[in-house]
């Protein structure tokens, strides 16, 4: 028997079908709605506003939305704990009557909670930044890679051309193969430039942590107080820490102290007030992996064109060759020497013609 309330939530459309006839839809309003976003995102632990990795892909969402008139929805997890949970809620939509799209995990420490969901969820499509997942396995899984050690030989063959001091240093996030690769790549290209770059002049610290900016300003201020002049910083938003160290010690050093940036264009970060971003900058460069880029062309591959690859075509490459990795060049803040930069494109030239191999793992002892 059918209640008075359930009755009343009931709207009967009739549909008048050509003269011929007609038929009736039933629509409960206060059930399961029709899904207003195309794509879920599960970002990373160190969340948005960490003007790199997280920030990034928001950026390519940002564009798809732009460009194809998507909407999407996303999660802020604190904890690695927290992604089974999210990914889960939104592969089973829970208020929706249809799925999303897509669903994009940004991050490689998603692998294990996004593997549990993908085999619960087979129908629904996912894609990860930053871990290769088999699709052989996983045919509901795209895989977002980048070869962060060539982008990062870059910035390392520019450090060593522009150091005064001949010591450099690098603060992670954690010491992970990942990480490792920002700075394998680095040191391999300052040593290039600078042959003095070698395991005695170099300092590689770890955060352990992707949010603690305080601990990456700990670590930065010991690398300048112990000579280096230049500092990489691969550690999410701890990394802006390091940024608060070069323009605390360039106020009482004799020689310029510099940083590197990362992910994103971060040479505006380097300047007194980021807000509103003015020469001169205390950013050297910063190492581009264009997650913005990835993020938005699993959105248009798929939920905009339709197409969904199958087997080693969901592994999706990012590089050199195909400008997936670079470096930042923002003449408004900073010029660089013509010098520089010609050795420096000299140097990409050697590496995407496969003349040059860039170490993706720490090498030196």
């Amino acid at each position: 028997m059918v209640s008075k309330g359930t009755l009343a939530a009931i709207v009967i459309v009739i549909i008048a079908i050509g003269g011929v006839g007609a038929y009736v839809i039933l629509y409960n309003p206060f059930g399961p709605q029709p899904n207003p976003h195309d794509v879920a995102v599960v970002f990373a632990t160190g969340g948005l506003g960490d003007k790199s990795f997280n920030d990034g892909c928001k950026a390519g969402l940002d564009q798809a939305v732009a460009d194809f008139g998507i909407s999407y929805i996303y999660a802020e997890p604190t904890a690695i704990a927290d992604y089974e949970g999210f990914i889960r809620g939104f592969a089973q939509h829970q208020g929706y009557a249809d799925p999303y799209d897509l669903i994009i995990c940004i991050g490689f420490d998603q692998e294990v909670a996004l593997q549990t969901v993908a085999n619960e969820s087979t129908d629904q499509k996912f894609a990860i930044v930053d871990m290769f997942i088999d699709p052989i396995v996983y045919p509901n899984v795209a895989s977002l890679l980048f070869d962060e050690h060539e982008g990062s030989a870059l910035v390392g063959a520019i450090a060593g051309l522009m150091t005064t001091t001949d010591k450099l240093g690098f603060v992670g996030g954690l010491d992970i193969p990942l990480i490792n690769k920002f700075a394998a790549g680095y040191f391999f290209g300052a040593n290039y430039t600078n042959h003095y770059i070698d395991g005695d002049n170099i300092t590689i610290a770890y955060t352990n942590d992707w949010v603690d900016t305080t601990a990456g300003q700990t670590l930065a201020d010991g690398m300048y107080d112990a000579g280096a002049d230049i500092i990489f910083a691969a550690a999410g938003r701890s990394g802006l820490g390091v940024f608060d160290s070069v323009k605390d010690k360039n106020t009482t050093s004799e020689i310029p102290l510099w940083c590197i940036g990362v992910d994103s264009p971060q040479m505006y970060y380097g300047t007194a007030d980021p807000e509103n971003p003015e020469s001169p900058t205390l950013c050297l460069t910063s190492m581009l992996k264009r997650v913005d880029v990835a993020v938005y062309t699993i959105i248009e591959d798929w939920v905009e064109d339709g197409t969904w690859k199958t087997g080693y075509d969901l592994l999706y490459a990012f590089n050199l060759a195909n400008n997936g990795v670079g470096y930042e060049v923002n003449t408004d803040l900073l010029t660089l020497p013509s010098s520089v930069i010609t050795a420096v494109e000299a140097f990409k030239a050697l590496i995407v013609a496969g003349t040059i191999t860039v170490p993706d793992a720490i090498y030196w002892t």
